[in-house]
């Protein structure tokens, strides 16, 4: 596996982060800062103790997540990080495939996902070819619960709870997989079109969450025009 590390600034802050290809596409992870994750989680937490927040944030209808819930992070939170934290990142990202001048990184959704035991995601991928395609979307974790296998998992292959990026078909040559454990603060970058898979987990406590984040992303290009 390729792997390589940056290290970007943004105005005062150094960020730290690596791309690596477990198979075709590019996958970039990073640490999130402790004020961001504060931030998310303080703004989660205003989201599910205002009901009229709650039916104005739920974005549940738009996505296919088998979970608890799953509310759209408030702008001014997103734009915050995505000044201080995101799009560095993404600008490295894609300068590392593109030599082109980037114009801007357009934030097209962004949410937060919270799922109890037993919830999952099945197998999708963040593409959208009616109203213009995304570029990039990611996944970011904010609270993860101490996590047992699932009944009739198997020890020498056990998915609890693993988040699966697939791609392509495997062989004695390549690998179509990368599975992730999630741990609290990691973010992850990839391509939109790229298959992922949320196992199902099981805590001792049945109503133990766990909360990630998720946004798609579009790159604008210097000589790009935003279609309506």
């Amino acid at each position: 596996m390729l792997v390589k590390a940056y290290v970007v600034f943004n105005m005062s802050d150094k960020i730290n982060f690596k791309l690596f290809k477990p198979f075709g596409s590019t996958v970039a992870k990073a640490v999130m800062p402790l004020e961001l994750m504060k931030d998310f989680q303080n703004d989660l937490k205003q989201i599910r103790q205002d009901k009229e927040k709650q039916k104005n944030h739920d974005w549940s209808k738009k996505l296919v997540g088998h979970v608890d819930s799953e509310y759209l992070i408030s702008p001014e939170i997103m734009l915050k990080w995505k000044q201080k934290f995101f799009d560095p990142i993404i600008n490295t990202y894609v300068k590392n495939h593109i030599d082109h001048k980037i114009k801007s990184v357009l934030i097209n959704s962004a949410w937060y996902v919270i799922s109890k035991p037993g919830d999952y995601n099945p197998c999708h991928t963040h593409t959208e070819y009616v109203h213009g395609n995304y570029h990039l979307s990611c996944v970011g974790y904010l609270k993860i619960p101490k996590m047992i296998s699932t009944t009739n998992a198997k020890e020498h292959n056990d998915f609890s709870g693993q988040t699966e990026f697939i791609e392509g078909s495997e062989n004695m040559f390549n690998n179509n997989s990368y599975r992730v454990m999630p741990e609290v603060r990691d973010w992850i970058l990839f391509p939109n079109s790229l298959s992922h898979v949320v196992y199902p987990y099981k805590t001792e406590d049945e109503d133990d969450e766990r909360i990630s984040f998720s946004f798609n992303a579009t790159v604008i290009f210097d000589n790009d025009k935003l279609s309506n």
